[in-house]
C-alpha cells in the first residue's frame, strides 16, 4: 500500500511539472525583489503599520506562488552545471522568504533584522547573477 501511495505521489508531482522557463525564473526573480520593496517600504515609514503590514504580507504571498511555481519545474533536462545553481538559487530565495516572513512576524526593525535581511538577498543576487552567467555560457 505504501509503494503504491508513492508512485501515486511521484506521479502526480510530474504530471503537474513543467519545464523550466524564462517566465519561471522572472517571476520567481521579480517577487523575490518585491519582498526588499516592501520592507524599505516598511521601514522608511511611509506608511502606518497595517498598511505595511498589509503590503508585506501581499509580497509574501506572491513571492511564495512563485516560488511554489519555481519548484515545480523540471529540472532534469538542464545542463547538470545549471541545475545545480537553479537548485542554489532556489535554495537562497527560500531563504529570502522566510527570514522576511519572520522579520514581518516579529515586527522589529533592529539593525540585527536588517542586517540578516541584506546577508540573505546579497546571497540570492549572487547566485541569481550565477545562474544566468551559466545559462549565458551554455547557449
Amino acid at each position: 500500500m505504501m509503494k503504491q501511495l508513492s508512485v501515486l505521489l511521484i506521479f502526480a508531482v510530474s504530471a503537474l511539472a513543467q519545464p523550466l522557463s524564462p517566465e519561471i525564473f522572472s517571476s520567481l526573480d521579480r517577487e523575490v525583489a518585491g519582498l526588499m520593496d516592501a520592507w524599505v517600504y516598511m521601514i522608511e515609514g511611509r506608511s502606518n503599520n497595517s498598511a505595511g503590514l498589509f503590503m508585506a504580507g501581499t509580497a509574501i504571498l506572491r513571492a511564495e506562488a512563485a516560488f511554489d511555481a519555481a519548484i515545480l519545474c523540471e529540472k532534469h533536462l538542464l545542463p547538470v552545471e545549471v541545475a545545480e545553481l537553479w537548485t542554489a538559487y532556489l535554495k537562497s530565495s527560500a531563504d529570502c522568504i522566510n527570514i522576511f516572513r519572520k522579520a514581518v512576524g516579529s515586527l522589529a526593525t533592529s539593525d540585527e533584522v536588517e542586517e540578516l535581511l541584506l546577508a540573505s538577498f546579497a546571497r540570492w543576487e549572487t547566485t541569481g547573477e550565477e545562474l544566468l552567467e551559466s545559462v549565458q555560457s551554455t547557449r
